[in-house]
């Protein structure tokens, strides 16, 4: 791919789009085929076995289809699925069958960790029917359940939103089954409902490797998913399903520091209305924001952009997909210390729109973005409003959807940022994705202390997969002044545009897809400076036992830290590695770079040596043991003299007591250290600085939203040759729901 010496912010967008959409006219191909839902006034009794009378006149799907390890084959054992409803909840029964159950990885696991590497189904549910959203359910042979949300625009599936759902399984003699009870409360269908809901049913199973089956025929990494959904008919007369839900909380915590002692006891309540079929009220009064997890640690030593960790805080999660954008501009966890707040949310098959306000008392972070690094400073008190509306399309025989995002941050100094946004997608065909995005920046000092800063943001990509072939395109242009306090622009006065081929060959073996591909990036700074220049050829294997494999060859890889500073030739070579290597452990994943890096402390080129991994180990059907690590280290390429080491562990433990109890225990440790004789003396090298954490938690867990925990933590920092501090934190909380 030939790179231009420099970007004319119109002429280059037009001719990436152009280029973008040559020969991609074809009509979008919905999918004929649909199910019956049967409406039943019999009960339902939730045993798995689906030996009610009301499931044999339930039609079935059963024509399910391979799409991993085998895309697009037929499926090596049989499964269907029936849908039943009646004025409280949409049932669905799915029946699997299997030739030797023996072989069922069948682990106990927290809520939201079923995942393919145990046998599994998972239950997609688009509510609209406007395949724009999707809700997912999930059980396993144990009866644990993972459940989320995904967006079809900037296909991003969450984990975080929790629904009211049951789930049940039962082991047969061949094979297993599951009967799902998910309330009208819980789904977000509309009120009038649409003519069709869509759904997609997986069915994972875990056999030496991972075998992924569907009621649809899916490639292997789909540019488009709900576009082939299966319709779901015969639904009529969805009941109302407005109703109040509040969730009070109260917490205790005592603290000891370095001697110095103190307790806290804290209360608050969120609250839910469902005002209608369609619309949904969240407010919040003193929110419980406590993390009971630990964030993952990360390496931050050589970094020069600002990180994100992922949002857990449930008052932010509903509705959470439709801040999504094709550049994503809302960073909720930017709230860091929340008074109060209320959002509405609302979803119908003609347009999806959600607005939220919280009064943030501060006390963290702004990101201040720049081209080679981005900046801090104190955060103050401010008001945070977020609006976002979504329209679906279906100009020209494509389907696609056009938005608006508007985020404002007016804080109490007198400061404010505000950003508007317009977005637009569209599916030529079922192979095909185009998306475009532009925003506009306005940041205004306190009085009297400068002028107005007003940015721009466009960005463009698209997407063609037909089967065996992945192509993707992708421009990006933010300006220097562009900043977006409601989410995290790390980095701005630049225009990039990148490019990956892919294609993949089927073979027999251990390893059956084979697939080459080339990677390409071209990103310059406002002044035309090149900032990133990387061509990349790389190869990709698929296997059993779940075994992927990503090579990556960096030899045309060149990178400037600072403005003015030097273009670092820095050839590497990277590869991922993921794998199971028995039913003992969950897919374990590494992440290896050998080669030449930047110390961007001192900007010179150094030897590169970055491992990260993860895997979890099952030495009791009860017990989980999950371990994550990171090492980093840079040489001196001359002398090979020690520049840096940073690195993490953590180690958590999960106990499964009962299915309503567990205990969990996190040992994390943080070490940073550079070499002072590799650095000048003037800047002040610090020789080593170590972070420790323990924390013990037990929970049990009545339903969803009622939930008592106990917990306790030790946490302790040392610069070595310097200070060392430490503390103590104990608490206890008690949330409970009330609905209505």
């Amino acid at each position: 791919m030939k790179f231009p010496t420099s970007f004319s912010t119109t002429a280059q967008l037009q001719r990436f789009v152009c280029v973008s959409s040559v020969a991609l006219a074809c009509g979008l191909a919905l999918p004929a085929i649909a199910l019956e839902a049967i409406q039943t006034s019999a009960p339902i009794v939730l045993d798995g076995k689906l030996d009610e009378a009301a499931w044999a006149s339930a039609p079935a799907a059963d024509k399910f289809i391979e799409n991993m390890p085998n895309e697009k084959q037929p499926a090596r054992s049989k499964t269907s699925v029936r849908f039943l409803y009646d004025n409280a909840a949409l049932y669905v029964g799915i029946r699997a069958y299997d030739d030797d159950t023996s072989q069922m990885t069948t682990p106990f696991v927290r809520r939201d960790k079923v995942f393919g590497s145990m046998d599994n189904f998972v239950v997609w549910i688009d509510p609209t029917g406007a395949r724009k959203f999707a809700q997912f359910f999930r059980v396993n042979v144990q009866g644990n359940l993972a459940d989320g949300s995904w967006s079809e625009d900037t296909t991003d599936e969450s984990f975080a939103p929790d629904f009211d759902y049951q789930a049940v399984p039962a082991r047969l003699a061949d094979g297993w089954s599951a009967e799902f009870k998910i309330p009208w409360s819980t789904l977000r269908v509309p009120s009038p409902a649409p003519e069709n809901l869509n759904f997609i049913v997986f069915r994972n199973m875990q056999r030496g490797t991972r075998v992924r089956m569907s009621n649809v025929a899916l490639g292997r990494e789909p540019a488009c998913f709900l576009c082939v959904a299966e319709s779901l008919t015969g639904i009529r007369n969805v009941p109302s399903s407005a109703g109040f839900s509040f969730a009070p909380y109260v917490s205790v915590t005592g603290q000891k520091s370095d001697g110095k002692k103190d307790s806290e006891f804290n209360a608050g309540v969120d609250a839910k209305w469902r005002v209608s079929n369609s619309w949904v009220l969240d407010a919040t009064l003193l929110p419980d924001f406590s993390q009971l997890e630990i964030d993952t640690p990360q390496l931050r030593g050589n970094t020069r952009f600002a990180l994100s960790v992922p949002e857990k805080r449930p008052f932010f999660l509903e509705g959470d997909d439709l801040y999504g954008t094709p550049y994503n501009l809302v960073y909720t966890r930017s709230i860091t210390d929340p008074r109060w707040g209320v959002r509405a949310t609302g979803r119908d098959v003609r347009a999806d729109a959600t607005a939220l306000t919280v009064q943030d008392r501060g006390g963290g972070f702004v990101v201040l973005p720049n081209t080679f690094f981005s900046d801090f400073k104190p955060q103050s008190a401010s008001q945070v409003t977020l609006a976002r509306a979504r329209v679906p399309h279906a100009l020209a025989g494509t389907s696609g959807s056009f938005g608006a995002l508007l985020t404002d941050r007016n804080y109490e100094n007198g400061e404010r940022n505000t950003v508007l946004s317009v977005d637009g997608v569209t599916k030529p065909s079922d192979a095909t994705r185009m998306r475009a995005q532009a925003a506009y920046s306005t940041t205004s000092p306190k009085v009297g202390e400068g002028a107005r800063e007003n940015g721009h943001l466009l960005y463009a990509d698209a997407r063609y997969e037909p089967g065996a072939i992945r192509l993707v395109g992708k421009y990006v242009e933010i300006s220097p002044k562009f900043r977006a306090d409601a989410g995290l622009i790390a980095q701005n006065g630049l225009r990039s545009l990148e490019f990956e081929s892919v294609r993949c060959l089927k073979q027999e073996g251990f390893f059956n897809e084979f697939c080459p591909g080339l990677d390409a990036l071209e990103q310059r700074s406002w002044s035309g400076e090149v900032i990133n220049r990387n061509l990349a050829p790389s190869v990709f294997f698929n296997g059993r036992k779940s075994t992927e494999i990503n090579l990556f060859a960096k030899w045309l890889n060149y990178q400037r830290v600072r403005e003015g500073g030097a273009l670092h030739h820095v050839p590497a070579f990277r590869t991922y590695l993921a794998f199971n290597p028995a039913n003992a452990f969950s897919i374990s994943e590494i992440n290896l770079e050998v080669g030449r890096g930047v110390d961007v402390l001192a900007d010179i080129p150094a030897k590169l040596f970055s491992l990260n991994g993860s895997t979890s180990v099952r030495p009791h059907p009860r017990v989980e043991v999950e371990l994550r690590g990171s090492f980093l280290a840079l040489d001196d390429l001359d002398s090979g003299q020690r520049r840096l080491r940073e690195s993490y562990l953590q180690t958590v433990v999960i106990g499964h007591v009962s299915a309503n109890d567990t205990v969990r225990l996190i040992a994390q440790t943080t070490q940073f250290e550079r070499n002072p004789a590799a650095y000048p003396a003037a800047l002040n090298i610090q020789p080593r600085v170590r972070d420790a954490a323990l924390s013990l938690v037990y929970a049990h867990r009545w339903s969803l939203g009622k939930e008592l925990s106990i917990g306790a933590s030790y946490t302790e920092e040392s610069v070595r040759g310097g200070a060392r501090s430490h503390g103590v934190e104990g608490f206890v909380k008690l949330a409970w729901n009330y609905a209505g």
